[in-house]
Order: C-alpha cells, then structure tokens, then sequence
C-alpha cells in the first residue's frame, strides 16, 4: 500500500525569521515617531513657558514711566526663567526715535545641542 504524504503545517525558518524581522523595522519605526513626539512636546512646553515669561515682562516694560524704560530695562541683567533649561533673557530698548520705544524682549534656552529662542517685540509712544 502506497501512504499519502499530507502537506506540511507550519512555518519553516525562513520565513519565521522574515516575519521577525518586517516586525522589528516596524517597531524601530515606530519606536523613533515616538520619541520625536515627546521631544516635540518638550519644546513646545519650553517655548510656552518662555513667551509667558516674556509677555509677563514685556506688560512689565509697557506699565513703567515712558522716561525711565531705557535707563532701566536696556541690557540689564535678569533672572533666568524658573522651569526652562539653561535660559537667558535680554531686553533691548530702540530709542532712535524720542517719541516712541521699539522694545525687544529675546528668551532664548538650551535644548541638548540647539539654542531655541522666544523673541518678543512691541512699540511704546510716550504720552
């Protein structure tokens, strides 16, 4: 008597370690979206931080005494902005005209090897 010979179930190893490996580039894949996004997302937090911070001093700049806010707030040293990395803030005060201030307030911060900034501008007339 003569057997049958039934087909083979299963996988063989070839194609077991293909599907492994379509798999792990996939994951790879993913795995680099996801850290971009939560990199993406602490900058967003940070520039956040850093242009609250600056409308804060920027409202500071515009309640002073129109005669006072060169001699004040122009290249004076600030106090880093709490919760953002590494941080420095500079005011510049454009007094070309005597009449009216052009006003620039920069927060710029460290994130791993790129300086980000924030930079704020407004006009001032005195009144």
């Amino acid at each position: 008597m003569m057997k049958l010979r039934l087909p083979e179930k299963g996988f063989t190893l070839m194609e077991v370690m293909l599907a492994v490996a379509i798999t792990a580039i996939a994951l790879c894949g993913i795995l680099a979206t996801y850290m971009a996004c939560f990199t993406m997302i602490k900058t967003s937090k940070n520039a956040s931080i850093a242009t609250s911070a600056a409308q804060g001093l920027m409202d500071e700049i515009r309640n002073a005494p129109f005669p006072l806010i060169k001699s004040t707030y122009n290249g004076a040293a600030f106090t880093p902005v709490s919760n953002l990395p590494q941080n420095n803030v500079a005011v510049d005060v454009d007094d070309s005209d005597p009449e009216l201030l052009k006003v620039t307030v920069n927060i710029s911060w460290r994130e791993g090897n790129i300086i980000i900034p924030v930079e704020l501008t407004t006009l001032i007339v005195d009144r």
